[in-house]
Parts: C-alpha cells; sequence; structure tokens
C-alpha cells in the first residue's frame, strides 16, 4: 500500500499511452470510423472561446433533467447488482481454469516465451516468470499478480501494471464485447492483447527499475 500512489499514476499514464498506440496500428487502425446501423451521428459543437461557459451550461442541463439522488442510487445499484450476476459465472469459471492451467500445465510457460524478448530487451529481472504472468493475464487479469507472489519488488510492480494495461482477458471483457455490435473478432482481440502486453513491457520496465 505504500506505493499505492505511484503505482495508480503510473499504471494511468502507461495505460493511456499504449491505448493511444495500439488504436493507430492494425487491427484496430483498420476498423472504419463509422456510426453503426440506425445511429444517428451527433457530432461535437465548435463553441469558439467560450468552452467554460457552454460547459457550465450543458452540465446544469443534465443535472435539471437527472432524476432524484434517491432514484439515482436505486437504479445504480440495481444496474450494478444485475452487471455482477451477469460476469461473476464467467470471472469465476474462466479464472478458475486459468488459474489450474498455470498451476498443473506447461500452457503458460510455453505462452510466456512470446513475451521473453521483450521483458529481456527492456533488461526486466526474470524475464520468463513476467513473460508467463503476462501470458496468464489472457485468462483473467488479476491472476498474473498470483504468479508473482513471490517474487521482487520489480517484478510485482510490472506485471501489477500489466494486469490493468492489458485490459483484454477472457472471463470479462471478451465476452462482453462479443455480446455486442462491436465489429471486433476474437483473433483480432488476441492480436490486440498481445500488442497492450508487449508494449507495457517495454514502458514500464524502465519505470519499475527507476522507482526500485
Amino acid at each position: 500500500m505504500g506505493s499505492w500512489n505511484t503505482y495508480f499514476w503510473t499504471t494511468l499514464v502507461i495505460t493511456f499511452v499504449v491505448t493511444a498506440v495500439t488504436v493507430r496500428i492494425p487491427p484496430l487502425s483498420r476498423i472504419p470510423d463509422t456510426c453503426a446501423d440506425g445511429v444517428t451521428p451527433r457530432p461535437e459543437q465548435d463553441v469558439g472561446g467560450r468552452r467554460v461557459a457552454r460547459a457550465w451550461q450543458e452540465a446544469r442541463a443534465t443535472v435539471a433533467a437527472a432524476p432524484s439522488l434517491g432514484r439515482n442510487i436505486v437504479v445504480n445499484v440495481a444496474s450494478g447488482l444485475r452487471m455482477t450476476m451477469a460476469i461473476l459465472p464467467s470471472i469465476l469459471s474462466i479464472g478458475l481454469l486459468g488459474l489450474a492451467l498455470a498451476t498443473y500445465t506447461p500452457l503458460f510457460d510455453w505462452l510466456g516465451y512470446l513475451f521473453y524478448p521483450f521483458a529481456w530487451i527492456a533488461q526486466a529481472p526474470e524475464p520468463l516468470l513476467i513473460g508467463k504472468a503476462a501470458a496468464v493475464g489472457i485468462a483473467e487479469m488479476f491472476l498474473p499478480a498470483l504468479v508473482v507472489a513471490g517474487s521482487t519488488a520489480v517484478v510485482k510492480f510490472i506485471v501489477a501494471v500489466i494486469c490493468v494495461s492489458e485490459i483484454v482477458f477472457f472471463s470479462a471483457l471478451v465476452p462482453c464485447v462479443l455480446a455486442t455490435d462491436i465489429p471486433i473478432s476474437v483473433p483480432r482481440m488476441i492480436v490486440i492483447w498481445f500488442q497492450r502486453v508487449a508494449l507495457t513491457i517495454l514502458l514500464v520496465t524502465p519505470v519499475a527499475l527507476l522507482l526500485h
């Protein structure tokens, strides 16, 4: 907890940078920037030099149209409970499966070699362990932290940032995307996951070595 503030801001910046890069390279860059069928575009209006005043007007209009505080609490709590019940089974099942595979099979040890070159280039300690932990993240975002629980502070910091920055994992985000009309397939999401993890390793390792 003594490193929480540093970890939070480091993760925020690195996740932002990784996202800014990945949306400008394939496969995300090849997705057309068009609206979904049946959606009417609402482009942002140029307000010139009155941005603060316009923002204040829009905020007041939003508050005026919002339901009461009590109603908001009830609606959001109910929505949160429904969401929890919808994603909890996938988190538990896929998370348990990923943990079992990481513990009793060499699958993620093999997949970890995909990230070994990036960890080695960045001069990260224990590059094979970092590679394995990063590979486990495709199943569930918190599993990598379990893999490196007994390692050094540098390795823990690197993997902790990867847990958040990778974004794509099968216990939640992948089924959520597939349940929508977003035009992106599972193979593409796996490629995006690989890109994000590789970039994160290259960016966070120097920071972790500097801090620890």
